[in-house]
């Protein structure tokens, strides 16, 4: 089964188990009913593409990505379409990406979901460390959920983007001052200390570490 037709399935049980009608999904997307009836209708006559599956999964108050994994017998292979809540794993340049814009990401390349050990906003998402910055905090390899909704307070890790270079770090915040400073916990690292500026935007908040075992 390809992807527009495991959407395709996903999204017809969800209408029917939630008792809604194509007519309430266009008013909830703010599309005409016709639009909707072309993906997701008795005939359609096309697929149901990235940014529309986002979008669904958003109006439903589904977790990223939900749409996309095979269902059989109703539940998915990884989750329940409606319930658990499931968060891909990214690398630096894909979380990036997924910090600008969740909405726009092409999450069926993604390799890997994990749940999380407790409730997170739908745009959280599992970082993957790279590098050994924040040794011995955390180790390369390790996956980390970043939640953009939690509180952010000084001592906490997060993810930030520098917006001149498009790169993402983790690293742990503190404040001396008025001013906020963003710590690499590993002693050797080079530049170890950045003062933070308007060019670094803080894309959510370290809250577990997930191990697999």
């Amino acid at each position: 089964m390809n992807i527009s037709s495991t959407r395709l399935r996903n999204f017809r049980h969800i209408l029917a188990e939630r008792k809604l009608r194509l007519t309430d999904i266009a008013d909830r997307l703010g599309k005409a009913p016709a639009q909707v009836s072309a993906f997701g209708g008795k005939n359609p006559t096309k697929g149901i593409g990235n940014k529309i599956a986002r979008e669904i999964e958003s109006v439903l108050d589904l977790s990223p990505g939900s749409l996309d994994f095979p269902n059989e017998g109703g539940k998915s292979t990884k989750q329940s379409a409606c319930n658990a809540q499931i968060l891909p794993v990214l690398d630096a340049i894909a979380a990036t990406e997924w910090c600008k814009a969740p909405s726009t990401l092409d999450l069926s390349s993604v390799t890997e979901w994990l749940q999380p050990p407790g409730l997170t906003a739908p745009t959280a998402f599992v970082y993957l460390i790279e590098g050994i910055s924040m040794d011995p905090v955390f180790s390369e390899g390790d996956k980390i959920v970043i939640d953009p909704s939690a509180e952010v307070v000084a001592g906490n890790y997060v993810a930030v983007v520098n917006e001149t270079t498009g790169r993402m770090i983790v690293r742990q915040l503190r404040h001396e001052g008025e001013e906020k400073f963003l710590y690499a916990t590993n002693n050797a690292w080079p530049d170890r200390i950045i003062r933070m500026s308007s060019e670094w935007k803080i894309c959510g908040r370290a809250k577990w570490r997930i191990t697999n075992l």
